[in-house]
C-alpha cells in the first residue's frame, strides 16, 4: 500500500472516440489497484471515470472525433482525484446544480419506466466523495475525489 509519500500525478489523453474510452478505464483500474481501495470501490471509480469521459465525448464534442479528452489522476496519501478535461461545449451550470438535488424516481421492476439519460452525474455523485465542475478559458474540468477510509490506509 501507499506509505507516506508526495503526490503522484499522471496525465492520460485519448481522442474523442467512444471506442477508445476503455483504455482510460483500464488505466484507472490499474492505478486504483495501488491505492488502499477494495475491488468494489475500484470498479465503482472506474465506472465513474468512464461515464465522465463518455459525457465529454457525447455532450461536449457531440460525438465528433478529433478532439482531446484528458484525465489527470492524482494520488494523495488520503485520497485520489480524477480531473476529466475537455475543450468542447461547457455544461450548463444549472444542469450541474440540478443534478446535485436529483433523486432517481422510478420503479426498477418496471423496465419501461427506467430513465434513458441523466443518470451519469447521479452515479458519479453516489460513488465519489466530492464532485466539482469548472469551465474557464475554453477548458471544462470535472473533478471527482474519492477519500480513502482510515481503515484502508492503516
Amino acid at each position: 500500500m501507499i506509505a507516506a509519500m508526495k503526490t503522484r500525478t499522471i496525465k492520460l489523453a485519448i481522442d474523442s472516440c467512444l471506442e477508445d474510452v476503455f483504455l482510460l478505464g483500464l488505466a484507472t483500474r490499474a492505478i486504483c489497484s495501488y491505492a488502499p481501495l477494495n475491488q468494489l470501490t475500484t470498479y465503482q471509480i472506474e465506472t465513474c471515470v468512464v461515464e465522465a469521459i463518455n459525457n465529454c465525448i457525447k455532450h461536449a464534442y457531440q460525438n465528433l472525433p478529433g478532439n482531446s479528452v484528458e484525465v489527470v489522476i492524482s494520488l494523495f496519501i488520503d485520497r485520489i482525484t480524477f480531473d476529466v478535461c475537455d475543450h468542447g461545449k461547457a455544461m450548463e451550470t444549472e444542469t450541474f446544480e440540478k443534478q446535485k438535488r436529483k433523486e432517481l424516481d422510478f420503479d426498477p421492476n418496471v423496465l419501461d419506466e427506467l430513465p434513458e439519460g441523466g443518470m451519469g452525474l447521479y452515479i458519479i455523485r453516489s460513488v465519489m466523495d466530492q464532485v466539482e465542475y469548472s469551465s474557464a478559458d475554453g477548458r471544462n474540468v470535472l473533478t471527482m475525489t474519492k477519500s480513502f477510509e482510515k481503515s484502508e490506509r492503516d
